[in-house]
This record gives C-alpha cells, sequence and structure tokens, in this order.
C-alpha cells in the first residue's frame, strides 16, 4: 500500500520517544540550566516537526495548535520566541535538559517529573486517540460504539494510559471487546497495521497523526492533557504561563477545541467512504444530470466570455468525481426558477445550486446536501432610497422569497437578478435582495448609476446541491460524504479561484458617455486633435528612420568590415609568427646549440608571445565593442589555475628584481566557470602590478574564499603591490581603452587595453573590478566572482613530459611550405610519421584511400585553398571508412577566434589549436587524444 512503511515508522517512533522520555530524565544526573535575566523577553523553543502541532509550509512559515497558543500566550505577556529546529524528541528533551531551552511543548503530565518540569496551571488540549478499521470492514459503522460490540482491538502494551482511557470510552458506552497485547518485538515494521490488514485484530488503537491507505478512523477521544512547559527554576516563566493561560481560558474557553479543530480538521475527513452498494450505485448510475443557470457568477460560469474560471459548482464536482466516480452532465435554464423547475418535474437529478435555507428547500419539494460553500446575500437599493424603512417595493428573483427580517409593503418578483437591478435602477422597485457577488459584479459591468449596494449583517447563504423530495438515498448520501471529505480550505480555494475582481471588469463607451457626456465631447475632441499632431509626426519619423536606417547600415557595415579586417591580419600576422615560433623551438632543441643562443632564441620566444598579447588585446576589445565577448562555462582546478600563474610569473618577478607571492586560501578545489578568462584578468592585474613596481619591491596576490554553499561558492581575488600608486583623478581613466598612466617608460609597455578588458571578463563573471590606491604607496585591485561547484574533476591534468609517438602515422593537413615543414620536423622528433596534404580535399583523399588504423591522427590547417578544413572534416566524418567516426580531428590553425574554435568542435574536430603553436601544448593534446582512441 502507497504510503504504508512511512506511517508505521512514524507510529513507533512515537512509541519508542515515550519510553527514551523516561530514561532521558531518570539517567542524566547533570542539569545545567542557563541563568535567566529578569527582563528575558525572546525565549528558546525547540521546533520538532509534528503533524498538526509544530509544522513548516512551504514558504516557511510556522503553524500548527502550539504555535497557535505560543503566538496567543504572546500578546498577554509580550514574549518574542526563537524556534529552534531538532530533528526528534530525543534531541529535545537532551537539550532541554542541558539546559538549552526555555519552553518545551507537547508534554504530558508524568507523576514525579515535577523535579524536570514545570507545568502550568492549565493545559492546552488533549491528544487524540482513534480506534481504527479496515476500509473494506462495513461491520464497523463509523463513530458508533455499537457496531464495535464483540470486537478484538490490537494495542501496544507499553502505552498504558492510551489503553487506560480507551477501556473507560468503552465500558461508558456498554461495549463488549477484546484487548489483544503487543510487545515491542511483536511489532512488524514497528507497526501494528499489518495484524489488522491481515485479520488477526478487528481494529487497532492508534494517536490522530497517523493515517493509512487502507484504513479508516471509526471512534476519536481525548486521550491525555498536553502541556507547555519550563524548567522548576524558571519561575518567572511559569508565572507568565500561567496568567496567560488563564486569561486566555477566561477570554474563550473554546480556544483548544477551535485550534484542534482547524489543525487536525482531517482526522475524521479520512474516516469518509463510499460503501458497497453506494459503489454499486455510482457504477448503475453513471452520469447525473445537473440543472444550473447560464452565466451565473460565482457559481457557474463556463460559457461566460472571459473563460477565466469555470465556476464553483463545476470545480465541485470535479472533486466530487474523484472522490466518488460519478459522472456529470450541465442541462441549461434560462433561470433559476426554471432550474427549480427541471428538478421538479424530474428533468434533471440534481439542482446545482440552492439559494436558501432548509425550510425553503423543504417548502418547494427538495432536499438539501451538506453546503459546499457559502455567498453572502447583500440589498442594492436605489440611491434614493432610505433602507429600512416603511412602504417599500423589494425585488427577488423567481423561486426565492424574501427573509421574514427584511420589510416590504410589496414583493416583485423578476426572472433574473440583472432585470430586478435595472428595475431598482429606473426606481420601479426600491431594492433588490439577492447574491452579493453577482450584484456587484453586474453593477461594475452595467451603467446602474442610481443603485447603491447596501451589505446586511449575518446574511450568510449556504450554497447546496438539491434533489427532489422524497430524496434517493444514495445520490444524497454520495454527495454529502464527497463534499464532508474536503477539507474547509479546499472549498475556500475553489471560491477564490471564482471569484473576480472590480479590476477585471472591461471597459463601457457606454457608460462613459452617460457618467458624464460633456467630458466625453471634450475627450473625442480631443482624440480628433492629436492624430492630426500624430499624422505629423509619422509622417517626420519616416523620414527621421529612414535616415537613421542609412546610418545604421553604413555603421555595420563599417563594424562588419573592422571585425572582418582585424580576424584577416590576425591570421595573416599569426601564419608567419607560427614560423619564427616553430624554427626558434626547433633549433632550441638541437643538440650542441650554444648557450648565447639558447638565451637569444628564448627571448625571440618571449617577443613573439608579447606580440601576440598586442593582438589578443586588440581582438578581444573589437569583441567587446561589438558585443561578442562571452565566458565558457566548464569545470577546471582552481588550484592548478593559480599555481600556472604563480610559476609563470615568479620568472618574470625574479627578472625584475621584485619580490614575488601568491597566498590562497582553497576549500572547494573544482569549479565551472572559464579558466582561461580568470588567469587572462589575473596575469593582466599582476603584470601591471610588475611594471609600476620599482626593483625591491613587493607584489602580493591573495585568494580567500568569501562565502557559499554547497553548490555555489564565492572567491575574492587581490592583487597588491608596492608601487607608485595611483592618484585619486586617474583612478576612474584607467579603466578606459588605450588609457595609461605612469612614466613614460611604463607607459611604452601595453597598448593600454588590459584595464578595459579586464574589468569588461570580470562583469561577465558578475563581479566589479574595483581599485584601492594612493599616490606613492602602492596599489590594490580586487574583485570577487562566484563560482557553481563541480562535480567532477573537468579535465585531468597532464603530468607526463616526455611524449613517445614511435608507431604513429599523423596526416598533416597544411597549405603554408614552411609551417608543413616545421610541423613535420616537431612531429618526427618524437618519433610520429607525417603524411602532408596542401589542401583540405587532397587531406580527405588520401584518408578515403587509407587502410583501417593506417593513420593514428589527423592535424588540419582550417584556412587552406581548393577546400578549407572545416568542410574537409565533414566530408571525412561522413565516409564509409571504418575510422571515420573515430579518428581524432585536431585544428591547428591561425584563425583565433571563439566562433572559429565553435566552427570547427560543430564540424567534428575534436581539439582545437591556435597557431603559432605552443609544442608543449601539440605534444599533451595528441598524447590525450592518441590514448583516447
Amino acid at each position: 500500500m502507497p504510503g504504508f512503511n512511512k506511517n508505521i515508522l512514524k507510529h513507533s517512533r512515537i512509541y519508542f520517544f515515550s519510553v527514551m522520555l523516561l530514561f532521558l530524565l531518570f539517567t542524566n544526573s547533570k542539569n545545567v540550566l542557563a541563568e535567566e535575566d529578569a527582563d528575558e523577553k525572546v525565549l528558546r523553543v525547540p521546533y520538532p516537526k509534528t503533524a498538526g502541532f509544530t509544522e513548516t509550509d512551504e514558504y516557511g512559515r510556522r503553524h500548527g495548535l502550539i504555535v497557535d497558543y505560543l503566538n496567543e500566550i504572546a500578546k498577554y505577556t509580550g514574549w518574542k520566541y526563537e524556534y529552534i529546529d531538532v530533528t526528534d524528541a530525543v534531541e529535545m528533551l537532551e537539550r532541554f535538559n542541558a539546559g538549552e531551552f526555555d519552553l518545551i511543548s507537547g508534554q504530558y503530565y508524568v507523576e514525579g517529573m515535577e523535579e524536570y518540569y514545570a507545568y502550568p496551571d492549565y493545559n492546552i488540549g488533549f491528544s487524540k486517540s482513534v480506534l481504527q478499521a479496515r476500509r473494506d470492514d462495513e461491520s464497523i459503522r463509523n463513530f458508533d460504539w455499537n457496531s464495535i460490540n464483540g470486537k478484538t482491538i490490537g494495542v501496544y502494551k507499553n502505552a498504558k494510559e492510551n489503553i487506560r482511557r480507551l477501556e473507560i470510552m468503552l465500558e461508558s458506552n456498554q461495549v463488549e471487546y477484546t484487548l489483544k497485547y503487543y510487545d515491542y518485538s511483536e511489532l512488524r515494521d514497528g507497526s501494528l497495521f499489518p495484524y489488522l490488514e491481515e485479520g488477526d485484530i478487528d481494529l487497532v488503537l492508534a494517536n490522530n497523526t497517523e493515517y493509512v491507505e487502507g484504513f479508516r478512523v471509526v471512534q476519536e477521544f481525548d486521550s491525555q492533557p498536553i502541556y507547555i512547559v519550563t524548567s522548576p527554576d524558571k519561575q518567572e516563566i511559569l508565572d507568565g504561563l500561567n496568567m496567560a493561560l488563564g486569561k486566555i481560558a477566561e477570554s474563550n474557553p473554546n480556544f483548544a477545541s477551535e485550534r484542534y479543530k482547524v489543525n487536525f480538521e482531517n482526522s475524521r475527513i479520512s474516516s469518509i467512504y463510499l460503501t458497497k452498494e453506494e459503489k454499486q450505485y455510482v457504477e448503475e448510475k453513471g452520469v447525473v444530470s445537473v440543472a444550473v443557470v447560464r452565466n451565473w457568477h460565482p457559481l457557474f460560469c463556463m460559457e461566460s466570455k472571459s473563460g477565466t474560471h469555470d465556476g464553483v459548482i463545476p470545480d465541485i464536482l470535479k472533486k466530487v468525481e474523484e472522490f466518488s466516480g460519478l459522472q456529470f452532465e450541465y442541462i441549461y435554464a434560462g433561470s433559476y426558477a426554471e432550474a427549480l423547475d427541471l428538478v421538479n418535474q424530474g428533468k434533471a437529478d440534481m439542482l446545482g445550486a440552492f439559494l436558501g435555507q432548509d425550510e425553503e428547500g423543504a417548502g418547494q419539494n427538495l432536499a438539501l446536501s451538506t453546503p459546499y460553500t457559502a455567498l453572502n446575500d447583500i440589498i442594492a437599493r436605489n440611491k434614493k432610497t432610505s433602507f429600512p424603512s416603511k412602504g417599500l417595493t423589494g425585488a427577488v428573483i423567481k423561486g426565492r422569497s424574501l427573509p421574514a427580517e427584511i420589510e416590504a409593503d410589496e414583493v416583485k418578483y423578476f426572472d433574473n437578478a440583472l432585470d430586478a437591478l435595472k428595475a431598482v435602477n429606473s426606481g420601479e422597485v426600491d431594492f433588490f435582495y439577492g447574491v452579493s457577488y453577482y450584484i456587484e459584479q453586474a453593477i461594475q459591468r452595467q451603467y446602474l448609476a442610481n443603485v447603491i449596494p447596501n451589505t446586511l449583517i449575518n446574511d450568510q447563504n449556504n450554497i447546496c446541491f438539491a434533489v427532489k423530495s422524497p430524496a434517493r438515498t444514495d445520490l444524497l448520501l454520495i454527495m454529502n460524504k464527497a463534499i464532508s471529505s474536503l477539507s474547509t480550505e479546499e472549498k475556500d480555494i475553489l471560491l477564490s479561484q471564482n471569484l473576480i475582481t472590480s479590476g477585471e471588469t472591461s471597459f463601457s463607451l457606454k457608460a462613459m458617455i452617460y457618467a458624464d457626456p460633456f467630458t466625453f465631447v471634450i475627450i473625442i475632441g480631443g482624440i480628433a486633435v492629436l492624430f492630426i499632431v500624430l499624422a505629423g509626426m509619422i509622417a517626420m519619423s519616416r523620414v527621421r528612420a529612414a535616415r537613421m536606417q542609412s546610418s545604421l547600415e553604413r555603421a555595420e557595415a563599417e563594424n562588419h568590415a573592422k571585425g572582418e579586417f582585424l580576424s584577416r591580419m590576425s591570421h595573416e600576422i599569426r601564419t608567419p609568427m607560427n614560423a619564427i615560433v616553430g624554427l626558434s623551438d626547433l633549433t632550441y632543441m638541437m643538440d650542441g646549440v650554444p648557450v648565447k643562443a639558447r638565451e637569444n632564441l628564448q627571448k625571440i620566444r618571449s617577443s613573439c608571445h608579447y606580440l601576440l598579447r598586442l593582438i589578443s588585446d586588440i581582438l578581444d576589445m573589437s569583441r567587446i565593442e561589438s558585443g561578442m565577448m562571452t565566458i565558457t562555462k566548464d569545470p577546471f582546478s582552481i588550484g592548478r589555475v593559480l599555481n600556472e600563474i604563480e610559476s609563470m610569473m615568479t620568472a618574470d618577478a625574479g627578472r625584475r628584481q621584485i619580490h614575488f607571492s601568491m597566498e590562497m586560501q582553497l576549500e572547494e578545489e573544482y569549479l565551472i566557470g572559464d579558466a582561461v578568462r580568470l588567469k587572462q584578468v589575473l596575469t593582466n592585474l599582476i603584470s601591471n602590478a610588475f611594471k609600476f613596481t620599482p626593483e625591491g619591491g613587493t607584489v602580493r596576490v591573495c585568494v580567500n574564499k568569501t562565502g557559499g554553499d554547497a553548490s555555489h561558492v564565492s572567491y575574492c581575488f587581490r592583487v597588491i603591490d608596492s608601487g607608485v600608486g595611483i592618484s585619486r583623478e586617474n583612478q576612474q581613466r584607467i579603466f578606459e581603452a588605450f588609457e595609461q598612466v605612469g612614466t613614460n617608460y611604463s607607459k611604452s609597455q601595453g597598448t593600454g587595453l588590459g584595464l578595459a578588458i579586464s574589468k569588461t571578463i570580470v562583469e561577465l563573471m558578475g563581479g566589479e573590478l574595483k581599485l584601492s590606491s594612493e599616490k606613492g604607496k602602492g596599489s590594490e585591485f580586487y574583485f570577487t566572482a562566484e563560482f557553481p561547484v563541480s562535480a567532477g574533476r573537468g579535465e585531468t591534468e597532464e603530468t607526463a613530459e616526455v611524449y613517445d609517438f614511435s608507431g604513429s602515422k599523423i596526416l598533416l593537413a597544411e597549405d603554408n611550405d614552411l609551417n608543413a615543414e616545421i610541423s613535420k620536423e616537431l612531429l618526427k622528433m618524437q618519433g610520429a610519421k607525417v603524411q602532408r596534404a596542401v589542401n583540405g580535399e587532397e587531406a580527405a583523399e588520401m584518408f578515403q584511400n587509407s587502410g583501417a588504423g593506417e593513420f593514428q591522427m589527423i592535424l588540419m590547417d582550417i584556412q587552406m585553398p581548393v577546400m578549407d578544413g572545416l568542410e574537409a572534416c565533414r566530408r571525412i566524418r561522413n565516409m564509409e571508412h571504418a575510422d571515420a567516426k573515430t579518428i581524432p580531428v585536431i585544428a591547428m590553425t591561425a584563425n583565433s577566434f571563439k566562433e572559429d574554435e565553435d566552427a570547427a568542435l560543430e564540424a567534428g574536430m575534436n581539439d582545437f589549436l591556435t597557431k603559432p603553436v605552443d609544442v608543449a601544448r601539440l605534444y599533451q593534446v595528441m598524447n590525450k587524444a592518441i590514448k583516447k582512441s
């Protein structure tokens, strides 16, 4: 049965906590109580999650019987409460015994416990015990003690007080019974419900919070009084409890029972079920016809133009259908009186809504169901009429009568409420008596300037279904059970969602004319003038729009041309630089190269990388201006990123004779974000600090966690130097593009774009790059960024330093002869065999003609004649070749934009390397791809 295990475990925990209560109180000799200040106003209260007593809704609001009482007590004492969530009763008692709490709630009185509990003079109600039976056992009727005669009741023998009170109830109702006792070892899954399900017992004694599918409550009775208690040494709190509880009992003796009913409404609802005879009636009847009035707001609105709601009747009947299985069809009537006639003539099984009391129904030969909602009746009077007064003419709709307490010399009857209200508006009648919601809506939607609503006191109209009397018992009983199975809250929700406020009223031109004709004429004249002015403005705006469109197209063309130029220049510069870097690397790796030559080669390489950084800055700034700068969200190791920065920048600091250090306090190692852009920002900030810090100065990088939870973490990054500092007037200017401050030497280094780019990247990461500096006292650049925590480690760090590609055959697609020669030499130095194609078409043909497993990898340039690398890769992936889908294809290109990388991966390539190629990175990517394949 669904939900069975959850409830029986809950049942067993209740008994277990009762035993633990006595054990903890008598074995714990330490009772360390916190000293209370005489003026203490905030009381610490434990908050275990207990159904009906202490609950928390989806919005975090606390409610329940205990909360209701504590809130009422606070009205008299001025106390405020600090609720402290606890997991269970054991934790609550341990912490109360240690003096952590001022009050605990929901405690039973146990003789001899006064040493540990200070009980007030008043309880807050009684716990409820229930007898539950199988839902299909029709020999036991709900809340009928006689039907329990001769039955066997299963009880947990340690629940002595509950058993004692059960016996009192059984004997006072002269019930013959047999109790079957079970000890703890005999409980099955911590419960007695399995014995009830199997028929070993007829009923089980349980508490009122246990609802198990397949069973129903047949009796409920008070069990033990419940108290809110404090510690014996907190006399002031005890006095406050006695004072407040006494005033509550004096002002409202029914407070406890009222709050219990609100918080435990479902205790009796769960006992409602259909008998076999009723189920048979449902199967035979199938469809019930219901008489309703069209557009009967808020009761029946299925055919209204708004379509925002169906009405209370259809919504209630959907619930009845879910409970019983009955189906419903509607028979439409033109008026309420006609709907009554349909039921009385047998043309409809049931009236959708009867407007009146039981005696009115009896007078019309109708039997009424349990009310499913309540609406207020009001008086709508003519504004010239004084109500109440003598000599008035009243109005009601046909089928209703005017209550005796509303005086009228004459009563007129109308087919519908709208006709009656129009009669009130014209003065034909003085007032109309009817349902408030429809009257208010009609006044809003019709121009009824002379009608004023007049609210009545305590004139609530309980709305019921009605069947012809004498009633068919089965239908009336099923309807009553279905309605009673709904909680008060559910019924209120159904009513609320079908009420339309005045804010939903549509605008009526007719109403406006009648309300103020003079104003209407002025408005029409103003609209005419406005149309003339608008026509002139539209003509002028079209001219301006044409000019703006021309300017926009020109700007877009210029922007596109600039992007094309920068992309082309980047490619053209990177291609020869690849040759310079490649030849430098080849020469550096040769045996017997003099030390001085190696130093020169290293300087050439550094200069190339510096030039690349300048190109990258210009490209980044172009992307920022065009709104194309983005950041990725990939797993990365923040520790690895920071260690790489430290290794890279330490050497530069040594050359400049600057003391450089990194202080890191990392917790979550693996995050999700753009590691490349994070490294770019930090490297840029550190490089700037080096530029403006003299020899012997210090540059520190501090990375600290500033907050977070299990899924996100925030880090603060700070770069602090002891350099020349920045004056206040220059602190905003340095973040603008192409701006530089400092000495002429410092200005000559870089493009002046680094800080502008870094500021944009930080903003894309959700932070803000800030500066704290004073002229001559150094600077501190800092920002905070939040990263999601990665569940995995992302890319595995490559630890191998020596690569051996012996036995591997590489297909190299490269149109530039010098670059191809360099690439071949770099690959041959690691043992690889290389076969070159001069364009994409030749590369695709060579792969097509190769045998399975002949090539282990393809290194593919992108921009080549005849066929580019993207098209060549797509053609290879679509071939029938055995290796077409699996062979690693690595882009090795001078195209460096992010969209170039995205296009390569979309075409089917496995990785992306930009020229000039970093030899170590090339070997690393190749090694990883070959291992994976």
